[in-house]
């Protein structure tokens, strides 16, 4: 297949068609239909490894169904509950708790008990649990890692500021020591800023902030939203909003109009960023050198984000064994190699892989990439819960006017996203 056939494929231009039928002759053999989504590169990539799938198999034939990432979730939802979904499915976790509850995906503890006694035992049990439902495995963790901060490195040195990765090096890179970092690197050309330190991480990405503080946004049951009660998870969200209001050093969404500060464009120092935004960084930048560190600690902790997709098997798939090879090896040793190690678009959810000395080589940036194993490993799961699609978007309604257009007191903001998020949990669920 082409690149331009796979640009066509992810804008959309197969949507209506549905599928990327193999380069091998079909004769006699299965069929699986494989929906996903992604970038040219990434894209590219899982159809190489499907037509290796088929070598190995060769009674099978996978069909990779491209849909937008843009209309992604929706088209997912529509042919799961009108019963035409394909038989393997990538479902982002910000879904998968509300869906599988739904009974629409195959739970897999059968097909693991075939397996080896210690299959489960070379992934990374973050990894799994983001996979579970009421203690069993409906699905394999796929595009894995956690948030790290990816650095202008030319900024910092013409600064004479010493860089985010030498400062953790040196014991030397909490709250403060980011935050100074961004003032010291925030630039102004007369009245205007030139420059920005950071870029402002959105939720759910800045749950490390509220965690290294102490603070959580649940209580332990998971049945009430604490945040304005718990005067840590407070103390972080004001961390958060001084980055722009206080310091000036973060955009904001009018600054970032149009694309005016983005890592890419050189004027921002600190990027916050999934390890999936590597392909992209080293397509598009060449004017200057950039690398990877971890996010900052704080009082109570120096825990981070982590997050991944699921692969799962449909449950009224006409070929579920298939379905089980083609998932196992899309989370096998080949594929992780690939993703994770040469593309750098996930971090390896196998131990064996992580441990693997070659995983970590890289003659390109970022060359530091151990720090994409030390995400993995400060790891902490999201609170994506089956009512996520529904208080999630709350959040970020009563606290837009604190983050985005700064007219709100970080007290006034928790409390509203507090009030307005009980409301809704003690309702029915609307998903």
């Amino acid at each position: 297949m082409t690149r331009r056939q796979l640009l066509l494929a992810s804008s959309g231009g197969l949507l209506a068609g549905g599928c990327l039928p193999s380069r091998r002759n079909a004769d006699a053999r299965t069929t699986l239909r494989y929906m996903a989504w992604g970038n040219p590169e990434q894209l590219a990539l899982e159809r190489a490894l499907a037509d290796t799938f088929e070598a190995q198999n060769p009674d099978v034939r996978v069909h990779l169904f491209l849909v937008p990432g843009s209309a992604y979730q929706d088209k997912l939802q529509l042919m799961l509950a009108s019963r035409t979904a394909p038989d393997v499915c990538r479902v982002d976790h910000y879904l998968f708790p509300a869906l599988v509850k739904k009974d629409y995906f195959l739970c897999l503890d059968p097909y693991i008990s075939q397996e080896p006694a210690d299959f489960l035992d070379d992934f990374t049990p973050i990894a799994l649990d983001e996979c579970k439902y009421k203690n069993k495995i409906y699905a394999m963790n796929v595009l894995f890692g956690g948030i790290q901060l990816y650095y202008n490195k030319n900024l910092f040195s013409e600064a004479n500021s010493i860089n985010p990765m030498q400062q953790f090096k040196t014991g030397n890179w909490n709250w403060d020591d980011f935050t100074r970092s961004a003032v010291a690197l925030t630039k102004k050309d007369g009245e205007r800023i030139a420059q920005f330190g950071t870029t402002f991480p959105p939720f759910p990405m800045f749950m490390s902030v509220i965690w290294n503080r102490g603070g959580d946004f649940f209580d332990k049951n998971r049945e009430r939203f604490t945040l304005a009660s718990d005067p840590n998870a407070v103390q972080g969200i004001q961390d958060l909003a001084d980055l722009r209001w206080k310091y000036h050093c973060a955009p904001t969404p009018a600054d970032a109009a149009l694309s005016a500060f983005t890592f890419e464009s050189g004027k921002i120092a600190m990027h916050w960023g999934w390890s999936g935004e590597t392909p992209r960084f080293r397509k598009n930048i060449k004017k200057f050198d950039w690398d990877i560190a971890p996010v900052p600690s704080g009082p109570a902790g120096n825990a981070t984000v982590v997050k991944g997709n699921q692969l799962i098997v449909y449950k009224e798939s006409k070929n579920p064994d298939s379905a089980w090879k083609f998932v196992k090896f899309m989370t096998g040793p080949i594929a992780e190699r690939k993703l994770g190690g040469e593309l750098r678009r996930c971090v390896a959810t196998r131990r064996s892989i992580q441990s693997d000395p070659t995983y970590l080589k890289s003659d390109k940036p970022p060359f530091q990439t151990e720090v994409f194993l030390d995400a993995v490993r400060r790891g902490r799961i999201l609170p994506i819960d089956a009512r996520y699609q529904e208080w999630a978007p709350v959040f970020n309604s009563a606290t837009d006017a604190l983050f985005n257009v700064g007219t709100l007191s970080v007290r006034d903001a928790c409390k509203s996203a507090t009030d307005r998020i009980n409301a809704l949990l003690s309702g029915e669920e609307g998903f």
